[in-house]
């Protein structure tokens, strides 16, 4: 029945919660995991820079600067925001993909993809012919999830395959 499950990740605590859904229907049908990580191409649009800190995690925004640096608030430095994203991407889809493969035998796939995420999503699903999405969601409701949106609401509106959803508990 499930041949190819996609597993849309953000790396948040929504998209992990769904983690142990996957791996429970990949096992029972054999099913191959396409781990999938969309760089939002609104992100180049941004104003704002990124700096590692003293333990190497990237910092958004208005950054601190030592004594002699340029205290004009953003960097000097020429940071590509997409670049920096999808190469963060890349590094979480492969350490999902080592855990599943590596710790449960899962059979995984992965990819990373820039542009709207929703549409990528769908766009994905589509090309692989995957059988099932399955994907995390906050449970927003009311202003909160209009002013924030929900990718996981556009993707169960528009996609042409089942998805199954997976609230984050609090």
């Amino acid at each position: 029945m499930y041949n190819h499950i996609l597993y849309p990740t953000d790396g948040s605590e929504a998209s992990e919660a769904t983690i142990d859904h996957i791996k429970s229907l990949a096992d029972q049908y054999d099913a191959r995991v396409h781990i999938l990580y969309v760089v939002d191409s609104d992100h180049n649009e941004s104003s704002m820079t990124l700096k590692r800190d003293s333990e190497g995690n990237w910092k958004t925004g208005m950054v601190s600067r030592g004594p002699g640096e340029d205290q004009g608030g953003m960097s000097r430095d020429k940071v590509d925001v997409l670049e920096v994203l999808e190469r963060e991407g890349e590094e979480l889809v492969a350490e999902i993909a080592g855990e599943l493969s590596q710790e449960e035998g899962i059979k995984t796939a992965t990819a990373c993809k820039r542009g709207k995420p929703h549409r990528v999503i769908c766009s994905y699903a589509a090309d692989n012919d995957i059988d099932l999405i399955a994907m995390g969601t906050h449970g927003r409701s009311g202003v909160s999830r209009q002013l924030i949106g929900s990718v996981t609401e556009k993707v169960v509106r528009t996609a042409d395959t089942p998805v199954l959803t997976v609230r984050q508990s609090d």
